[in-house]
Order: structure tokens, then sequence, then C-alpha cells
């Protein structure tokens, strides 16, 4: 097993540089160059402007009950895509576009990790009340 990560590490960086080079080759480097540079700041914008709305996504998801699997894996997709789009290369980018896809979406939402006394057909919402009576002397003035 560490052999093939220490391959992984290996090969993957020479598949991105011949990519590159074919790329170059076939386009032209000023266009390569361009979606590179392109790729780094998109891939800069999406972690910086995004991790504050998905924390609080999954804090609210957490805090009603309702967090479903497969919010967590569009929010470990988003990340990961942002990561491989910082790093230089044309196949991580590739890789990153097909995280990006909402193909997360079109299954459903059958994995849901709620409670067990929650039913998701149920329009009830438990809840704990008092009743509180209005202070006379302070509604007199």
């Amino acid at each position: 097993m560490p052999y093939l990560l220490l391959l992984l590490f290996v090969a993957y960086p020479i598949a991105e540089i011949i990519t590159i080079v074919l790329l170059a080759k076939a386009i032209g480097t000023f266009w390569v160059v361009l979606w590179l540079i392109v790729a780094f700041f998109s891939g800069g914008l999406m972690l910086r402007h995004h991790k504050l709305a998905v924390g609080a996504a999954l804090f609210n998801d957490v805090r009603s009950g309702r967090l479903r699997l497969s919010s967590l894996f569009a929010v470990a997709r988003y990340y990961i895509a942002a990561v491989l789009l910082l790093l230089p290369g044309i196949l991580g980018d590739v890789v990153a576009l097909v995280l990006l896809l909402p193909w997360g979406y079109l299954v459903g939402n059958k994995a849901a990790v709620t409670p067990a006394s929650a039913s998701a057909d149920s329009d009830v919402i438990d809840g704990e009340y008092r009743q509180v009576k209005p202070d006379v002397d302070r509604l007199k003035g």
C-alpha cells in the first residue's frame, strides 16, 4: 500500500506535466497558461467565499435534525474541487469540474440522518411551551 501511494504521488504530477505540454502544443501556450491562472483564482475564490455559507447550512441542518448524507458529500465535493482547481494541472481541473456537477441532487434524499422519533411525512413540530401572564402593574403605567 505505501508503494501504491508513492506511485500515485509520482505518477500524478508526471501525468499533469504531460497533459499540459500536449495541450499547449494543441491549442497554444497562451491559452493553457490563461486556463491555469483562471482555474487558480476560481479555486481561491471558491474557498474564500463559500466556507461560511457551507458551515452555516450544515449547522442549520444539524440543529434542525435533518442532516442528509448527500449534503455532507456536497460539501466535501465542493472543497475537494476547490483544492484541485488551486493546484496547477489540466487533469485536476477536469476532475474538479466533474465534482462540481450537480449529480448528487439527482439521486434524491434517500440517505438521511434523522432522529428516530422524527417522521419525514409528519407536519408536527415537537416543542415545549409555557403560558406567561402579563404583569398588571406594569401595564397600568
